[in-house]
């Protein structure tokens, strides 16, 4: 196996610390505390920084340098609809394929039984899982130039996934029995080939995620939680 590029390298670390809320949106990121803490000169971590850009993940400006992307609630809703559109049709690719059915489904209950058996706090393990899950149905369309567009948009709003798994999920019982039965839903429509209601069901989940973080931020508006306030605030608003 080749052994990876310094550029590699410090494109993984900081693709994961942004992914999972280490770094929060709009936090600057600076070439040289980044380089040192991860033993590396600045010209790898120059080329990361231009790479994660290209990605959406982080924004540059010309006086300010590389900052950690912001995604306000228009741009949430945005990226939303467009996760609607390239889902629904890696879906109806993968039934005409003939591969939606139990198979599949069998592939998606594999991952879901591991991610009803983690703990709700570890929230950043728990939003990996939830997007294998996903990911399991998304990729059986094998289309590659959708799934890698697919990928960027969930990457896109990582920071805000894992905030609503830390915030949300972990605080609500009910709201994870809900998540949980809407999963059983979905993998019951993919066993039976269904992909219309396959498409209504994610579209469900879509939108109840983006409801409850919106919820999220009002409730810790008014308990003054300043904590959760100024992690969901930086998140969802510009």
């Amino acid at each position: 196996m080749a052994k990876a590029s310094a550029t590699q390298i410090a494109v993984e670390q900081l693709r994961a610390s942004i992914l999972t809320g280490e770094v929060l949106p709009g936090a600057r990121l600076i070439q040289e505390q980044i380089a040192e803490s991860y033993g590396l000169s600045r010209i790898p971590v120059r080329e990361a920084l231009r790479l994660l850009e290209a990605d959406g993940l982080v924004t540059y400006e010309r006086n300010s340098g590389y900052t950690v992307a912001r995604v306000d609630v228009t741009q949430l809703h945005s990226i939303q609809r467009l996760r609607q559109l390239l889902e629904a049709e890696s879906v109806r690719q993968t039934s005409m394929a003939g591969e939606l059915g139990p198979d599949l489904a069998a592939e998606m209950r594999k991952v879901h039984v591991g991610l009803k058996g983690m703990s709700p706090e570890s929230s950043t393990d728990v939003a990996r899982c939830t997007r294998s899950f996903h990911f399991t149905l998304f990729e059986a369309c094998r289309e590659p130039v959708l799934l890698r567009i697919l990928r960027n948009l969930w990457d896109s709003t990582d920071s805000w996934r894992t905030i609503y798994y830390r915030l949300v999920f972990a605080s609500e019982a009910d709201h994870r029995k809900q998540v949980f039965e809407e999963h059983e839903r979905l993998m019951r429509a993919v066993g039976a080939g269904d992909a219309q209601l396959t498409i209504e069901i994610l579209d469900h989940l879509r939108d109840r995620g983006i409801a409850a973080v919106e919820k999220a931020v009002v409730q810790s508006r008014s308990q003054e939680n300043r904590l959760q306030a100024h992690l969901l605030l930086r998140t969802l608003q510009a």
